[in-house]
Formats: structure tokens, sequence, C-alpha cells
């Protein structure tokens, strides 16, 4: 009976051993940001045993990480082979490994918390860009437990950052325990704690592509997760079906980068639009967080598909396209990404950069050189959302149960759409001077 008390005993001692903050690695000499590794997890009381075939289960692990920007640090998880075959290394279709997981960044996919250089990844001493470990001793029997670490690089930016691990047999299968993740927050750099970043929603599947970068993919979550979180908290609820998010590399062909198609949208990554995006500038927003907005406009869309079809989510498309772009910049204001203010410097810059047309004219045309989102956005975010989003959503509820769009307008906001028209471009004229 004393064997398993001595092995908990030794895997709690060993979680403690290896989070000391001088396992952090040094900062630059003018910092006064300080990282943390927090408590380790201990283990389960009871894990299941000699299950036929390669199996694992989760046994622990070391606290998750507070690190300032650029800072690394090393993350254990112990894994108990509840197998009745051995891992061996260096044997193909035998050896362990920790593998990159969902939901962030997903299954071989690569992270931006560490890899080993390719694919956007940190070179932190991976095995490969989706191969966090491999088993740190040449054989490991079943009932036996196997101590895997990684090496996690901090990103540049503040914020919450997840990463899913999950154990698999190189070459023969993955294997239990899914669920297993890292979180890692990157402190500001006086060391104080960022505002949490929102998780991915509910209900959503990412299908990566292969040779997606780090970055995009994180940029995807991060763009998604903020989106969902504001409309749960702002619009009266988030998207409840299953809806699925496709990012792909793409061949140079595609006319968009971005484009949502029922309950789906699609990012290509090699799109100009997406990869060097023209709406970010010095004095408004970097590319990252521009890239951010693009994720969120397409899960605006989501959820104006889900409230209304697609009476909400291709109707009159100033009001659709508009809406996507309000409540997608109002989501990363809301988060701290972007300065209230700094929407009015951009949303001018396109107004009178942009040939004038009406935005009566926006229900059917899209002239790109009209600067169009900018239009719709000004109308949606600044006159039918000045009091909140909530009228938005009623809108989309009233046109997906068959109502005109000009009835569910008028119930919506309070006045027909012919008055909005002229009070807008009253409000216009006077917005761009």
């Amino acid at each position: 009976m004393m064997g398993p008390i001595v092995v908990m005993l030794m895997l709690i001692a060993s979680l403690a051993a290896a989070t000391p903050p001088s396992a952090l690695a040094p900062l630059p000499t003018n910092a006064t940001c300080v990282g943390s590794i927090g408590p380790g997890i201990a283990p389960p009381a009871r894990v299941p045993n000699g299950i036929a075939g390669f199996h694992a289960s989760w046994y622990g692990q070391s606290g998750y990480m507070s690190l300032c920007a650029g800072e690394r640090a090393t993350a254990t998880v112990a894994y108990f082979n509840s197998g009745s075959r051995g891992w061996v290394s260096g044997r193909l279709g035998e050896v362990a490994y920790l593998g990159t997981w969902n939901s962030e960044p997903g299954q071989d996919q690569p992270s931006i918390l560490g890899g080993d250089g390719a694919l956007g990844s940190p070179a932190t001493g991976w095995p490969r860009f989706n191969r966090a470990s491999v088993q740190p001793t040449a054989y490991v029997g079943p009932g036996q437990i196997a101590w895997f670490q990684f090496s996690v690089q901090a990103p540049s930016l503040a914020g919450t950052y997840r990463l899913g691990i999950r154990p698999l047999v190189e070459g023969a299968t993955w294997m239990e325990d899914y669920g297993v993740f890292w979180v890692v927050t990157v402190l500001n750099a006086d060391g104080s704690a960022p505002r949490p970043t929102p998780p991915s929603p509910t209900g959503v599947t990412y299908a990566i592509g292969e040779g997606v970068g780090a970055s995009d993919i994180a940029e995807v979550h991060e763009g998604t997760a903020h989106a969902g979180a504001y409309l749960a908290a702002s619009a009266g609820g988030d998207r409840r079906n299953a809806v699925t998010v496709n990012v792909r590399v793409g061949d140079g062909t595609e006319r968009f980068c971005c484009l949502t198609i029922g309950p789906s949208f699609e990012i290509v990554t090699s799109n100009l639009a997406w990869s060097s995006p023209p709406a970010a500038a010095p004095d408004t927003w970097t590319p990252s967080t521009e890239r951010k907005e693009l994720a969120a406009h397409e899960y605006i869309h989501l959820w104006q598909y889900e409230l209304g079809g697609s009476a909400c989510m291709l109707g009159p498309r100033w009001i659709s396209e508009g809406m996507a772009e309000s409540l997608a910049y109002r989501s990363l204001v809301d988060a701290g990404l972007i300065p209230a203010a700094n929407m009015d410097v951009f949303t001018k810059r396109q107004l009178r950069n942009a040939r004038y047309v009406t935005l009566r004219s926006l229900e059917t045309s899209w002239p790109s050189d009209a600067n169009p989102f900018a239009v719709g956005y000004l109308a949606v975010d600044r006159m039918l959302a000045r009091n909140g989003p909530l009228p938005l959503r009623d809108f989309c509820s009233r046109v997906g149960r068959g109502e005109s769009w000009p009835a569910a307008f008028a119930a919506a906001f309070g006045q027909t759409p012919d008055a909005f028209y002229a009070s807008f471009e009253v409000f216009r004229s006077e917005y761009v001077r």
C-alpha cells in the first residue's frame, strides 16, 4: 500500500521543484516586470492501468506561468503509461511525444509559445514546431510515469495565451488525456496583470490548413474570442450553434481574404488584405490588431446568420457590413487593443479619401473607391448603435422572422430608413470636416 503514496509524494515534490522563480530565463537589466510560476497541479487519486495497447493518463503538471514579454520558462507535465505497451525512445511507432492540440493552436499546428522556429514558432528547443517534447527516458513501461518538459517563450504583447497538448505515439496513435492545456499570462511592462484574454467561444471548430503560420492561428483565435465575449456581454448573447472557422494559406487566386458562408467562415492568410491589411497605420493600430478585427468581423457575420439567417447577414449591405465592422471594432476597443479615439482618426481619413456616394446607394452596390466599409461603420456605430448594440440584435431577429427590412428597421431603431438616410448625410458632412 505504500508504493502509490510514495509515488504521489514524489510527484508533488517534483512539481514544486520544477517551478521555482530560478527556472525563469533572465530579463533585460532595465526591466521592472518580474515573472512567476504558480503552484503545481497534483495528480488524480486514481488512473486507469493495463489497458490494451498504447494509452496515457495525465498525472500532474507544473503551474501556470505569469511571464514578462520575451521571457522563457520550462513547463513540466507527467503522464502515466496506462496501457499494456511500453514507450520506446527513437523507435517510430513506439516513441511517445507531446503534440500540439485543440483548441489552440490545434492538432499538429504551430504555436506562438514555443517550437523549433518553423512556421513562425519561436525556437525554444522543441523537437518540431508541433511536438513540444519527447519522452525523457529510453523506455517508459506500463505503470510507469514519464516527465515531459518543454520551454515556452512569452509573446511581446500582454495578454492570456493558451497551449493545448496531447500525448501520442509517433507513427501509431494519439493517446489520452485530451483537454490538457497550458495558460501563459504575459504581464504588462510594469509587472501588473493584464486584462485576461477570453477563451475561444464554445461550439467553434477550427480547421487549420497545412502551412498556416503560428501568428495567423493566434490572431484568428484572439479575434473570434474578443468578438464572442463582447457579444455575450453587450449584445444580448453570443451565438450558440456549431460553427466552423477555416484557415488556410491559399494559392493566390482567392479574391477575398475573409468570407462567411452560412455557419462557417474562411481566412486566407496569403491574401494581401490579411497579410498586409491596409487599415493598419502608425497612428491607429498595428497589422496584427487589424487581422484580429478581420477575424472578429467574420465572427459577427456568424452571429448575424444565427439570429436572422441570410436576411440579416446578406440584407442591405451597409447594414450587414456596417454592423460587422461596428461590433468587431467595439470588441477590440472594449478589450483595450484599440484606443477609442483612434477609431475617429481612422474613419475620418477613410471618408475624406473616398469618393462620395450616398448611404442609400450602399444597400446593393459596394464600390471600393468609396471606402464603403467605413461609411457603413459610421452609419451603424455612430448612429444606429450610439446607445448600444441591442437594437442591432432586434433588427436581425425581426428580419429572420420574415419582417421586411424597412419594417424591422423602423421597429428596431425608431425611425424609417428614409428618415435615417436624411439625418445621416447631415451627420456625415459635419463629421468629416
